[in-house]
């Protein structure tokens, strides 16, 4: 599988723009890493100016000067290609900084049991690794991840086409005429718009659930990190820039919704489909931290009773800190040591991250409801 110069494999998009020929494109412009952009700038223009125009041809009026919706999906989908290679980056930053070295200790140990072990390999962790390697670290996510999600998009898309067309694809058919409607609704939406906005929701999935459980099979942690966070602060770092990054797409969705023709923010699909991607961004950035949390809580543990057992070999009397009497300096220097290393690993955090990241999350987290609620305001109050 190819891998870019960040050393982290190519996502879909940059797959499917290489194959099109995008990427040739891009080189003889001298805009290296611009081939997926162009591709999605492709799709757009088509999608919305050069349809806008045919549909002018059919009934008179230009859609996209009187649907701003169409407007604001111009720079939104730029926007969602700049994101996912933000994202990519960010994502190679921060496994970069974890630990290499793997400690024997740890790696004696099974923190998630036989029970969760074939559910985690099914989402596409290796079934065994005891490095970065090993366990695929070098990929955000895996195909089936990014294939279920898209799977899923088309199954909720294909309910709303049978059970609601008219009020789906009936403004948009009033200002284009139903042949342009057809191409955007049948072809363009669910075939190239569906694709890229389920590849950044794996993308999000990856970095939040995979990379916690990568982790966790490999056993990842560093307890001589003087800043008490076992190695994974990057990890912690990374999954406040993903959970803001999703609070925030959701609030731009709210505005699309608001500002589309066709489409009601205050609708019982719009507004559980924000609710539900409230509690779903909640889930998918407080779950993972606690299943770290469990991890680091079960690796300190193991370590310490490590750590404990040979106290117990130091001496004759098998007994160990603080019962044991040492016999000789060089024993008592011993079990010193020992201690130094327990307390150490006892003040290893929990969470790889601190106050400050969570109170970021929380402030992004009532953007998609503050956008609402501003924008049901304005509504009302027709401006």
């Amino acid at each position: 599988m190819a891998r870019t110069e960040d050393g982290v494999r190519d996502l879909w998009i940059e797959r499917a723009a290489r194959r099109l020929g995008f990427a040739r494109l891009a080189r003889a412009a001298g805009w290296e890493g611009g081939a997926a952009y162009l591709l999605v700038a492709a799709v757009v223009v088509v999608h919305i100016p050069l349809l806008s125009a045919v549909g002018w041809l059919q009934t008179g009026t230009l859609s996209m000067v009187v649907n701003p919706g169409e407007v604001f999906q111009i720079p939104a989908w730029l926007g969602v290609v700049w994101i996912m290679h933000r994202l990519k980056r960010r994502y190679a930053r921060a496994v970069a900084d974890l630990p290499d070295a793997v400690d024997q200790d740890i790696s004696e140990f099974d923190p998630e049991g036989s029970l969760s072990r074939p559910v985690t390999t099914a989402l596409g962790v290796p079934g065994a690794g005891d490095s970065k390697e090993a366990v695929a670290i070098d990929s955000v996510v895996s195909d089936r991840v990014v294939a279920a999600i898209v799977l899923v998009g088309w199954t909720l898309y294909g309910t709303q086409l049978v059970t609601n067309p008219a009020g789906l694809i009936g403004p948009v058919a009033e200002l284009t005429g139903p042949a342009v409607a057809a191409i955007r609704f049948y072809v363009i939406i669910p075939l190239a718009l569906y694709p890229i906005g389920g590849e950044l929701l794996g993308l999000i999935v990856g970095t939040l659930v995979m990379l916690p459980l990568k982790i966790r099979r490999a056993g990842q942690i560093d307890f001589s990190d003087p800043h008490g966070a076992g190695g994974l602060a990057p990890v912690g770092r990374l999954f406040k820039s993903i959970a803001v990054t999703y609070f925030v797409l959701l609030a731009l969705f709210t505005t699309f919704q608001t500002v589309a023709v066709g489409a009601d923010p205050t609708s019982l699909f719009s507004s559980t489909f924000i609710l539900a991607g409230l509690a779903f961004g909640v889930v998918l950035f407080f779950g993972p931290l606690l299943w770290l949390r469990g991890y680091i809580r079960a690796a300190k543990e193991h370590k310490i009773e490590v750590l404990a057992q040979r106290t117990s070999d130091i001496g004759d009397t098998g007994d160990r800190f603080p019962y044991a009497e040492p016999a000789s300096p060089e024993e008592t220097s011993r079990y010193l040591y020992e201690r130094l290393r327990m307390d150490q690993i006892e003040r290893t955090s929990e969470l790889p991250l601190d106050t400050g990241v969570l109170q970021e999350v929380l402030f992004a987290l009532v953007l998609p409801y503050v956008t609402s609620i501003a924008f049901d305001y304005l509504l009302a109050a027709g401006v």
